[in-house]
C-alpha cells in the first residue's frame, strides 16, 4: 500500500513536470504570442465574459489580466465592450483579427504536439492523446464551476 502510493506520488510529479515542459514546448510555438494571451484569447473566444470572470477562469489576477488585455487590444485581438444595463462592467469580445491569431496558434500549438508526439511508440499516441482531452474535460468542469 505504501509502494503504491509512493509509485502514485512519483507518476504524478512526472505527470507534473512533462506539464511544465510541454507548457513551454507550446508557448515556443506561438511565436508572437505569449500562453498567458493564448489562454485569455481561447477563454473570451469561447465565453465572451467580463474582465473579472475571465482572470478567475485564466488563473491570473486582475492587475496582471489588464496588462494582458491591454496588450491583447494593442494588436486588436480583443475589445472591451460595455455591459448592458452596468455602466462600471466591461465585457470583453475577440476582434476578427484575434480569431484568426487564434486560430494561427493554436495550429502551430497542435503542429508542435504532432512532432512532440513522434517521440511516443506509435501505438501509445492514442493514450496520450486521450489523457490529455481527459485532462482537458476536468479544467473545463473546474472552470465551469467557478461560473
Amino acid at each position: 500500500m505504501v509502494a503504491e502510493r509512493s509509485a502514485d506520488r512519483a507518476d504524478t510529479l512526472t505527470a507534473v513536470r512533462a506539464l511544465a515542459f510541454g507548457a513551454r514546448t507550446v508557448e515556443r510555438a506561438l511565436d508572437d504570442m505569449t500562453l498567458p494571451q493564448f489562454r485569455v484569447l481561447s477563454l473570451i473566444s469561447s465565453s465572451p465574459e467580463r474582465a473579472s470572470r475571465i482572470a478567475e477562469k485564466a488563473a491570473v489576477s486582475r492587475p496582471s489580466l489588464t496588462g494582458l488585455l491591454d496588450g491583447l487590444e494593442q494588436r486588436g485581438w480583443v475589445r472591451r465592450v460595455g455591459v448592458l444595463g452596468d455602466r462600471r462592467g466591461v465585457g470583453l469580445e475577440v476582434t476578427p483579427e484575434g480569431r484568426g491569431a487564434l486560430r494561427a496558434a493554436e495550429r502551430a500549438a497542435a503542429e508542435q504536439l504532432g512532432v512532440l508526439l513522434r517521440e511516443v511508440d506509435a501505438d501509445e499516441r492514442g493514450t496520450v492523446l486521450e489523457g490529455l482531452a481527459l485532462l482537458g474535460q476536468a479544467l473545463a468542469r473546474r472552470r465551469a464551476a467557478l461560473r
